[in-house]
């Protein structure tokens, strides 16, 4: 599951912000979603990024990144299954 790779509150909630599909030879999906603490306030954003191994000489199938409100990456995640 992603919220095992993030590092986020248990009652953090996960808002979905939309997918980009880029229309290149590897046909990478990136899903984007905001990350809500309890008092309905942002926290940051973490970007799903998947279809890697067509594209990178790393054999991975999802890159999982997670930043802040200042952009500052807390989770960097290379992995094969979620």
């Amino acid at each position: 599951m992603l919220r095992d790779y993030l590092k986020i509150d248990a009652e953090d909630k996960l808002v979905e912000k939309g997918t980009l599909r880029t229309n290149n030879r590897g046909q990478e999906d990136v899903t984007e979603w905001t990350i809500i603490n309890h008092s309905g306030e942002e926290k940051g954003v973490v970007a799903l990024f998947d279809k890697l191994s067509n594209r990178r000489s790393y054999r991975v199938s999802y890159r999982i990144m997670q930043t802040d409100l200042q952009g500052k990456v807390v989770v960097d995640h290379l992995t094969d299954v979620l």
